[in-house]
């Protein structure tokens, strides 16, 4: 856990404090008036945009800082794919459309060996069409700087302006404040070169990898290196190979397992392993020039031809995998993206991790800030997110180590060549799903709630709530359930209503309850923190006649005419029930119509009553 210096004693926290024998040394405080703002967020890459752009959606007041000016940094490289999951919570806060508009959706991957198709490789990325209850039957590829642009403008749009060449120099906290402001942010302005402190409520360090906030915060980074290394490289090229505009892969008997990408603007993502052949061959990492780079990868693409016409970026990196020892600390400052975990680029993980840390914690912590959620919320997310990355991250080492070439301790003593082994890894259906986000799942709390009625619905708190298509009033237009259940930071309780001939027993005590002085709507301020859905697995002119009573809690009514939601959540038509969802779009409670009162324990747990 973090130190508690910063705690014990509200002096300056700096480097020595965290690793002893560092000399501390800060410049005299400037003569100004603080700064207050509710949220100050280190690092404007795509992840700490994105915390910013959701608080500031959410109705909060984000500080996003960078110590790079990201508006003259060239495009190049770095995180490149997201995943089905990934593009479904971005959709539900509306960012999902203006990055397809720019990226390349691919929704097949090759595979291939001595020049032929064969069986390995990313099959996780092959026949997408296949996934069930996504419309996101495809990955999205586009280089990371472009995804940040994105998220800023649509940041900026909230009236937020990032603040860049802004550098993180430490925080003192003091729990005593009175001010509502415990938290003081030391930061230099490189323009000027001048030093400034900002007062805030809370503390994000997304700020990469080497992230000072983790290091001023005292969280230990656990991990390790390996001596594997790889090359990546963004090039506009020429192919015989078939299909080159799908996720493909080929194996090579040098170069490991090669990853090829297509990203944006026409453009391929190239990688191969740099193994110690090629180490001893070139004398080292530093005789790997970007010629070197595409001889080898022509070399390694054999026997399809490959021709560069430009080569945009390219880079060698060693693998290895970490994790911050907690996501928290002092229940005020949090981590998220590489600043508590990093890995290999084997599954494309990391973007895609990053996103979920951001969209996971956000939503919690405005609810917070904004005096309507208790602190279980915000203690979920170490709670959930942390045990999800140390899935990646042991998924991680065995990808990166079996398309090295290598034997992963879990599989020493096998005979068959490690291409082979990382097929039948990636042949597990588990595996695909997690890595494409559709199989990621809470484990049981007060916010996943299995503490009513889970025979209501066969869905189980925790999972991801399935998409699928409704139809609108009157014009009969199909609408999908997630673009009803956009995300702004308030539960969306969905009460499938089943055929109301059979179930209306259970519609009519469900309206004596919600209309009762004792409800649990007015028990919290239920405006800012619930919105309602009714769906009918009936159709006709309204709700009002379908129903017997307009739909619940004043919230929209949508036709389920052939029943096909209420039977991907396992809902009986003759008895309906009420699924609650997370403002993130997982599930949060599953309770029969007749029991609708057991949500006032439910959301009692999490938010704070106006009473």
């Amino acid at each position: 856990m973090g130190s508690k210096l910063a705690i014990q004693n509200p002096a300056r926290v700096g480097p020595s404090d965290i690793f002893p024998g560092r000399q501390r040394s800060f410049p005299p405080r400037p003569a100004m008036a603080f700064l207050s703002t509710d949220v100050v967020i280190v690092g404007g890459g795509p992840v700490g945009s994105l915390i910013a752009y959701q608080l500031a959606r959410f109705g909060c007041n984000p500080y996003l800082m960078e110590q790079d000016d990201k508006k003259t940094m060239p495009c190049y490289g770095r995180a490149s794919t997201m995943w089905p999951r990934t593009i479904e919570i971005l959709d539900q806060l509306h960012l999902a459309e203006p990055l397809m508009q720019i990226g390349t959706v691919t929704r097949n991957a090759l595979h291939f060996r001595d020049g032929r198709r064969c069986t390995g490789g990313l099959m996780y990325g092959s026949r997408m069409d296949k996934l069930g209850d996504t419309f996101f039957k495809f990955s999205l590829h586009l280089r990371q700087r472009l995804t940040e642009e994105q998220f800023v403008q649509a940041l900026e749009e909230t009236g937020i302006e990032p603040h860049m060449r802004q550098r993180f120099e430490g925080f003192t906290l003091d729990e005593k404040s009175d001010d509502g402001y415990p938290i003081t942010v030391r930061v230099r302005d490189l323009a000027k070169d001048e030093v400034f402190e900002i007062k805030t409520k809370y503390l994000i360090g997304a700020d990469g990898g080497k992230s000072a906030v983790r290091s001023f915060a005292g969280i230990p980074f656990n991990g390790e290196r390996t001596m594997h290394r790889w090359i990546r490289m963004d090039a506009r090229v020429k192919t015989n190979m078939p299909n080159p505009r799908c996720l493909n892969s080929i194996d090579s008997k040098f170069h490991g397992q090669i990853l090829w990408c297509p990203i944006d603007d026409g453009l391929t993502r190239i990688g191969y392993v740099f193994s110690q052949a090629l180490l001893e061959k070139y004398g080292g990492v530093e005789g790997v020039t970007q010629e070197v780079a595409m001889k080898e990868a022509i070399q390694a693409l054999a026997p399809f031809e490959l021709e560069f016409l430009e080569v945009n970026w390219f880079t060698i990196y060693g693998i290895g995998q970490a994790i911050a020892e907690t996501f928290t600390a002092h229940d005020r400052i949090f981590l998220a993206g590489d600043a508590c975990h990093t890995h290999s680029s084997g599954s494309a993980q990391g973007l895609n991790t990053g996103v979920h840390d951001a969209v996971n914690l956000s939503w919690k912590l405005a609810l917070n800030i904004l005096n309507l959620g208790k602190k279980s919320l915000i203690d979920s997310y170490n709670e959930e997110r942390r045990p999800c990355v140390e899935q990646v991250i042991d998924n991680d080492r065995v990808i990166s180590t079996l398309i090295s070439g290598q034997y992963p301790p879990r599989f020493q003593g096998r005979k068959e060549h490690p291409r082979d082994i990382l097929t039948e890894w990636y042949t597990d259906v588990n595996i695909q799903l997690f890595t494409l986000g559709l199989g990621i799942s809470y484990p049981a709390s007060v916010l996943n709630s299995t503490a009513s009625d889970p025979s209501a619905a066969t869905i189980v708190p925790g999972e991801r709530g399935p998409d699928v298509y409704l139809s609108t009033i009157g014009t009969g237009d199909q609408i999908r359930l997630h673009q009803i259940l956009q995300n702004d930071a308030k539960f969306h309780i969905v009460v499938f209503a089943g055929n109301p001939k059979l179930s209306h027993a259970g519609l009519a005590t469900l309206k004596r309850t919600l209309d009762a002085p004792t409800a649990f709507t007015r028990t919290f301020p239920a405006r800012r923190v619930f919105r309602f859905t009714t769906l009918a697995a009936a159709a006709g002119n309204s709700a009002a006649d379908v129903l017997g009573m307009p739909a619940f809690g004043g919230g929209r009514f949508y036709w389920d005419a052939d029943g096909r939601a209420h039977g991907i959540y396992g809902v009986d038509e003759t008895r309906g029930a009420i699924i609650v969802f997370r403002p993130d779009g997982w599930i949060g409670c599953v309770v029969a119509l007749e029991n609708v009162q057991d949500l006032g324990a439910y959301f009692g747990h999490l938010l704070v009553s106006q009473e």
